[in-house]
């Protein structure tokens, strides 16, 4: 890895400690565990996720800031990688992570990210991503997606996020997470996004997801 994908992805790690640690929900919530047998197993199959799925390969396995991890409860509950494709040498950032409900559906890229380096360019759209699975099986998944544009070149002039919450099953994009998923203690959370130049001719990040979540899918159901 270069020295710019690697300042990169620190300050990607950077984004997201802050994206996740700005606001904490502490409200109080059922104990009802839905489709998961179990949080340590949970944890478990996310670290394996494989670091090859079809032409993408992991570049690099980075960490969150401590202070982030242990506010969110998601110690050994997380993965957060660089991938590439080995045939367009896109470049995606993919964090995968479990924990409890409140604190892991709040924090979105719209809320936290931004500031003095990068502005909003839309409003958040449902993108549906429907995927087959090795058995056949249909899965309609449904993520959110955001564009902001840097005021700076320095980490690339446009960076696209897709983010969504699942207990087990399909990816969803769901306008108050909290609310909708209130009565499961656990749920995991993708948020995956790229950087590109002045103009972008591909959703790297759309093609990384629709390529990633078969495998995906299948890797979590092994429960």
């Amino acid at each position: 890895m270069n020295a710019k994908t690697t300042s990169l992805f620190s300050g990607i790690a950077v984004v997201l400690a802050l994206t996740m640690a700005v606001t904490v929900y502490s409200g109080s919530l059922t104990g009802r565990w839905g489709t998961f047998q179990g949080l340590d197993e949970a944890r478990t199959l996310l670290r394996d996720l494989p670091l090859e799925i079809g032409d993408w390969r992991a570049e690099k396995e980075g960490e969150l800031d401590q202070t982030s991890v242990n506010m969110l409860q998601i110690r050994d509950a997380y993965v957060f990688r660089s991938y590439k494709n080995t045939a367009t040498n896109a470049v995606v950032y993919f964090t995968l992570m479990v924990g409890p409900t409140g604190k892991i559906t709040v924090h979105t890229p719209e809320v936290c990210f931004g500031g003095k380096d990068y502005e909003k360019d839309s409003v958040r759209t449902s993108v549906p991503m429907n995927v087959f699975l090795s058995s056949g099986e249909e899965v309609a998944d449904t993520f959110w997606k955001i564009n902001f544009t840097g005021r700076s070149l320095d980490m690339g002039n446009r960076v696209s996020f897709y983010y969504a919450v699942s207990t087990g099953g399909a990816w969803n994009a769901v306008e108050n997470p909290r609310v909708e998923f209130q009565t499961y203690r656990y749920v995991y959370k993708i948020q995956a996004e790229s950087f590109s130049g002045l103009t972008e001719e591909e959703d790297n990040v759309r093609k990384f997801l629709m390529d990633c979540l078969p495998t995906i899918h299948d890797h979590l159901r092994r429960r």
